[in-house]
Order: C-alpha cells, then sequence, then structure tokens
C-alpha cells in the first residue's frame, strides 16, 4: 500500500525546475494530495520558472498538470481550517490550507518551510526523508 502525503508548494515548484522534488512525485511507494489554494499559489510560479529556465509556460503548465496529484477544495478539509489558523496563519497564512489538509486526511506534509518545525499535530517531511 502507497504512503498518502501531503505536499506544500514549496516541493512542486522544485519538481517543476527539475530539483530532486522531481524524482520523489514518481516513486511507486506514495500517493500525493494537496489543496487547490496550493495549486493556486504554485501557479504564480510559472511565470517567473518560464523566465529564469527559458521552458515555455504551455510546458510548465503541462508538466504540473503531469504530477501526480490529487487536488482537493477546501470544502474537503473545512472543518480543519480553524485549527490550521490557529496553528500556522501566525507565521504564513498560505499555509493553513495545506496544513488543514494534511490534518484531515492524518497523513505526513511534505515541506521545505522551516515555520513548520514546531507544529506537532502531522508529521512533517522534507524531500530528504524521501529520498
Amino acid at each position: 500500500m502507497k504512503l498518502l502525503i501531503v505536499v506544500d508548494a514549496n516541493p512542486i515548484v522544485s519538481a517543476l525546475i527539475g530539483g530532486v522534488s522531481r524524482e520523489v512525485f514518481f516513486k511507486r511507494t506514495f500517493r500525493f494530495a494537496t489543496s487547490e489554494f496550493t495549486i493556486e499559489e504554485v501557479r504564480k510560479f510559472i511565470p517567473y520558472i518560464s523566465d529564469k529556465s527559458g521552458v515555455e509556460i504551455s510546458e510548465i503548465e503541462r508538466a504540473l498538470s503531469l504530477l501526480p496529484l490529487k487536488i482537493y477544495k477546501r470544502k474537503d478539509y473545512i472543518n480543519k481550517v480553524r485549527e490550521a489558523e490557529k496553528l500556522i496563519k501566525h507565521l504564513d497564512e498560505k499555509d493553513v490550507d495545506v496544513l488543514a489538509l494534511s490534518m484531515k486526511l492524518n497523513v505526513p506534509l511534505w515541506t521545505h518551510d522551516r515555520h513548520f518545525k514546531g507544529i506537532k499535530v502531522v508529521a512533517i517531511v522534507r524531500t530528504k526523508d524521501l529520498i
């Protein structure tokens, strides 16, 4: 059985620019989920990635669509949003949704953000933990 992991924006962006995260996404031992909000945050970086890499925006969008991610709507984890806000909003309000989803699914959260270090309600994993 594959381990389900919720993914924050930074490993997704890393995968799109050719980082080691890309390898993790295609390991057969994991399944991945993220929030709609997180995908929208990643999309904001696509023009920057395109500019820096010389790769067309459409190709980066295609690469994003090929990542094996199940995308959840906020309504799917709404009952965990308030608790997640109390834990992380004061540090980074953009991380509320991904934390709430991880809490709802009761699975690890894959992130590179250091401010998750004190969060104990879910396991926090980094790319090096998944390689």
